[in-house]
Formats: C-alpha cells, structure tokens, sequence
C-alpha cells in the first residue's frame, strides 16, 4: 500500500502549524490534554477524503456535535478567525503528494479570501480546494464545496465527476457507541468469510462468547448458558468498544485506520489483547496505523506485544509522536522509536508532557 510519511497542518482547530515527519506503519501520538492529538487525526481524515466535503462536518460529529450547522463549520478555523484557511499537505512514500485548503463562504458563494471575520457575513458553508501530484504526472487541482440553508440545513454540496479518490480512511472515534457503522464493517467481513478471525479475537477478550452473528438491527453475541443471542448493546462498552476497533481493523485492505483514544471504554487487562487483535490485522490487511492515547498502561502494553517473538518485526515501524506546545516554538513533535520509548517506560520517564 501506499504509506503517509509527512504531514503538515496549518490554521486548523487549535493548530497554527505543525509538522510531522517520519511516519511509518504503527504511529501513537501522546500529549497533555488539549495538545492537538485528535486533530491530527481529523486532519488525515479530511486528507484521505479530500474530495468530500461532508467530512468536514462530520468530525465535528465525532467530537459529540450532533446537530448540522454552517455555524460549527467555523470551529474547523484555528481561533475562530475565518481569515485563518485550514491547509493540509500530505507526502507518501511512493513520492505522492496531496493539498487541500479550506476556506468558508457565504450564501451568495462569496469567498471570504483572508478578510477578517469582523468584516464579512456569517459563514454559511465551504469551498474545499485540492489537488494531487504523482511520480512523472504534473499537479492536478480541483474543488468541492458545501452550502447551508438558513445556516442550519445542509441544502448542497458537490464532489468533482472527473476525480475518482484512491484512498480509503476509517475514523474510529473516542466515543463508545453502537454505531451502524460497526454493523456494516462486520457485515461485510463476513461475506468475505473473514467471520471467524473476528470472533477468535473476541473470544481471547471474553471467553465465553461463543459465536457473533450480524443481523438487520444490530449484531449479536451467541455467550456461554445463556439460551438467546445477546445485542450488542446489553454487552457493555468494552466489548463494543474491542470490536468497533479490530472491524475497522479488518474491512478493508491498504487503507488507514485512525483510533481516538484507543483506551476509551476497555479495562486495562484487555490492552494487551487489543493490541495483539489489532497488530496481527494490521499486517495481514497492510493497513497503517494511527492512533492517539494519553494513557501510560496503553503504551506498556504495547510494548510488552512487541517483545514477544510473533510482533518483533513491527518494532521498527512502531513510532511514537509527542505533539507539546512550546513557549517560544509553538507546536513541537518529539518522536521516539521502539527503543525510545521502550527506555522511557522502563525508566519511568514521561513522555506524554
């Protein structure tokens, strides 16, 4: 597959600028709260759908906004300012690039182009500029957009007929939820005879699931004394939360699988079967992982999998990403190898601050 090696953020949520070199196949970021890690990943989703520009509206989702509104759109404008054009650039290792920028509009589909906020109307949605450059073609540009009604309907939005996108991106987010999203990923594993992997994976989590079945309202647990099949959501967040992860882990092959918080709703006991569900899925689908966590046990756990003798080759893609806002730099990525933070957590180091 075609992997993300650098990655660069301007003017987006809480960021003014931040650059992120040297990704590889397992990538964690680590920070204090507020320091930018689910950003990160919202960024590489609006970048692998770039196309889409129902996207950006749907991050705002996964952070708990559950209405439409032009209004939440301007949360995508680093501090507000509609002046501040979100921009993202993409660099992968087949020497591909991608660009996008964001800048908001209003109902007469005037582009604000840079003025202050205090000097236009209220936005009411979205132009989403972007282009691609791969190795011997030159730069291909193109734009979509999103309007709103009355700042509160979505009435419009439009992808490109002459651009076909060629990545694929699935966004876990930190909310433990019973989301059809789960249900369709799962659904389509099993048509692929795939079934079984999923549920040996469950399995090591619970031991008395014996079987797990997709049905139109929602999936099923087959458990151990117990004459029905069980719903998903009478199962308790853990395990909702387990096989949200290891489906996305599963569905699709080469693609990118972004995880918030991937210690939400799990107890400790279960990380070390997370992370081995979610390693051996990794390599047998090539997909690259990224996820953020600010929990210490997450990342002892990993690294107690990655010195078994099964997952030491992944000890070489395995990067950690410190993502600290400075005094005097800003925003500032500290990055560790296996061998790095492996010290830090034997020598009880911090590098989550």
């Amino acid at each position: 597959m075609v992997a993300l090696k650098y990655l660069k953020i301007e003017n987006f949520r809480g960021f003014d600028s931040l650059e992120i070199d040297g990704l590889s196949k397992l990538n964690l970021f680590v920070g204090k709260n507020n320091s930018g890690k689910t950003s990160i990943l919202e960024a590489l989703f609006l970048l692998t759908g770039m196309s889409n520009p129902l996207l950006s509206n749907n991050i705002n989702s996964f952070r708990g906004l559950t209405f439409s509104s032009a209004k939440q759109l301007k949360y995508l404008f680093h501090n507000l300012s509609l002046s501040n054009i979100p921009s993202f650039y993409a660099r992968f290792d087949d020497t591909s690039e991608r660009w996008l920028n964001i800048e908001a509009r209003n109902n007469q589909n005037k582009i604000y182009n840079g003025a202050s906020s205090a000097s236009v109307p209220e936005i009411d949605g979205i132009d989403l500029n972007f282009a691609t450059k791969t190795r011997h073609h030159q730069k291909k540009s193109y734009k979509s957009f999103l309007t709103f009604a009355n700042s509160d309907s979505v009435i419009n939005h439009q992808i490109p007929a002459d651009y076909e996108e060629n990545l694929y991106a699935t966004f876990v987010s930190a909310v433990v939820k019973d989301g059809p999203e789960t249900l369709v990923r799962f659904a389509e594993i099993v048509k692929r005879k795939g079934g079984d992997s999923i549920l040996q994976a469950l399995k090591m989590f619970d031991d008395n699931i014996e079987g797990i079945q997709p049905l139109n309202d929602g999936i099923y647990f087959n458990q151990k004394n117990i004459a029905e099949l069980v719903p998903s959501n009478i199962m308790g967040d853990g395990i909702r939360r387990f096989l949200n992860i290891v489906t996305a882990a599963t569905e699709k092959q080469n693609a990118f699988i972004l995880i918030d918080e991937i210690e939400n709703g799990l107890h400790f006991s279960a990380y070390k079967w997370l992370w081995k569900s979610l390693l051996a899925f990794s390599e047998q689908n090539n997909v690259q992982l990224f996820i953020t966590t600010h929990n210490i046990e997450t990342l002892a756990s990993l690294k107690s999998v990655l010195e078994e003798p099964k997952f030491e080759n992944m000890q070489d893609f395995s990067k950690v990403f410190n993502i600290a806002k400075t005094k005097n730099a800003g925003f500032q990525i500290y990055k560790y190898s296996f061998e790095g933070f492996k010290d830090a957590i034997e020598y009880e180091t911090e590098i989550r601050n």
